[in-house]
């Protein structure tokens, strides 16, 4: 979900945000890959930060007051606050489809990220919360899937509409976990922590990193869309119609 972040918003940094000889813009093709790594590695540089002046939030780091996780069937919640994911600058495009007859884009990039958060663990039908503060890192592969329309706005100049999203994760390498001696404690001198298996453990964490990742692309979605509004479609690609 993340290239096209790029390549949606490339264009935009040449007009009123960057001045001529800052632009970062880059119209591809949408069948050539080299182009689009190319154009995202620059654009990501220069924006991952925010640009509060086209809605654009700061990308890396992500910062997500609260996120919760429910896993039903081991009656858990995962309360997370000031969380933090890092990484998000350096994504690279795993895979790119965009098909103009039914206006739809697929959009799979490959990123190393870094989660920092504070969490409450609620065994929801205990009446039982353990908290306490971890680390996570792991390799994910992250997909956008959503459709858009072009739309000719009163001044005549075509427009991205991008659609809602649908976004799912798979983890590359099993994530990595760092539990603060505190928080580990608490979790050693817990029964019912203790009774999960190592297996249901790691199956949880890899869900939960998962999770967390999709709610962040959903922010670069938020992005794409917002710089849609403002560029041309032929910022973007030299072969849309």
């Amino acid at each position: 979900m993340m290239a096209v972040f790029a390549v949606l918003m490339l264009l935009m940094l040449s007009g009123s945000v960057l001045s001529s000889d800052e632009s970062i813009a880059v119209a591809c093709s949408i069948n050539d890959i080299d182009c689009l790594s190319k154009s995202t590695e620059k654009f990501l540089e220069k924006t991952h930060k925010g640009i509060p002046a086209w809605n654009i939030v700061a990308l890396d780091p992500l910062v997500i007051p609260s996120f919760d996780i429910v896993f039903d069937n081991e009656g858990l919640i995962y309360k997370h606050q000031n969380l933090t994911v890092t990484g998000l600058r350096n994504q690279k495009i795993s895979d790119f489809k965009m098909d103009t007859k039914t206006k739809s884009v697929v959009l799979t990039t490959k990123a190393d990220l870094d989660i920092a958060t504070d969490i409450d663990v609620l065994f929801s039908k205990l009446s039982k919360t353990l908290s306490g503060h971890y680390k996570s890192h792991a390799s994910v592969l992250g997909t956008a899937t959503y459709n858009y329309e072009l739309k000719t706005d009163e001044k005549g100049v075509t427009h991205f509409h991008v659609g809602p999203e649908t976004i799912t994760c798979k983890v590359v390498d099993a994530p990595s976990v760092e539990l603060t001696p505190e928080f580990q404690q608490t979790l050693s001198n817990d029964a019912d922590a203790k009774a999960f298996s190592q297996e249901k453990k790691n199956e949880l964490r890899e869900k939960a990193f998962c999770k967390i990742t999709e709610k962040a692309y959903s922010y670069v979605v938020h992005n794409i869309r917002e710089a849609a509004k403002a560029v041309p479609s032929t910022a973007f690609f030299t072969n849309i119609e």
